[in-house]
């Protein structure tokens, strides 16, 4: 099943503000932008570290979990910070405050926390469970909040409706085909112009 960007962030779940950066000023539709522009980030990230689709849904369900995926969250009495609410003594130790609201710097910290703790959320997807599944693994395991990650398999579905309980392996990320065809178009056309060059210096 082949899974685009565009359609899934029309649903309701994105479509909306979020109350942090309403309360930092933002208009609901500057929120809307930002809450998308962080669900891409994640997903980019995630993929770029060789995760696949499902994984990067799973991630984005824990972001809205978290922070309601807007990156100046704040909780915990302040020692809770950004989209995956990193912890000043937990996973984001060791990071500024700035650090942690960096969507990028916020997103890489808990890929490294992905890295070590999950052999269990890729054991998940490779048996076939659902991102809604993955979510809850995700939180269970690499989260790792008080209440085991409870209700992230719901966080999941309202975000992605139906598609969240589908098998996460048999999603395909749609866009990747368009880099790539375009990449061909363009190697082509360079092998072309180094012919066409060539001829004309033999000529």
């Amino acid at each position: 099943m082949q899974v685009s960007l565009p359609s899934i962030f029309k649903g309701s779940e994105f479509q909306r503000s979020s109350r942090y950066d309403l309360e930092r000023g933002l208009t609901a539709a500057q929120s809307v932008a930002e809450r998308i522009n962080n669900s891409r980030i994640i997903i980019s990230m995630f993929r770029s570290a060789g995760y696949p689709i499902g994984i990067g849904l799973a991630a984005v369900a824990n972001a809205r979990h978290e922070s309601d995926i807007s990156n100046y969250a704040i909780g915990d009495s302040g020692q809770s910070v950004g989209l995956f609410q990193l912890y000043d003594r937990g996973a984001g130790a060791g990071m500024t405050i700035e650090e942690r609201m960096s969507p990028r710097a916020n997103t890489q910290r808990i890929i490294q926390e992905t890295k070590t703790y999950g052999g269990p959320l890729m054991e998940a997807y490779r048996n076939g469970a659902s991102v809604a599944e993955l979510s809850l693994i995700f939180g269970r395991d690499i989260e790792r909040p008080a209440n085991k990650g409870v209700g992230r398999d719901n966080t999941a579905r309202s975000l992605f409706g139906t598609l969240a309980d589908v098998p996460a392996k048999s999603l395909v990320f749609a866009a990747a085909a368009i880099p790539i065809s375009i990449g061909l178009g363009l190697g082509a056309l360079a092998i072309f112009i180094v012919a066409l060059s060539t001829k004309r210096r033999r000529a």
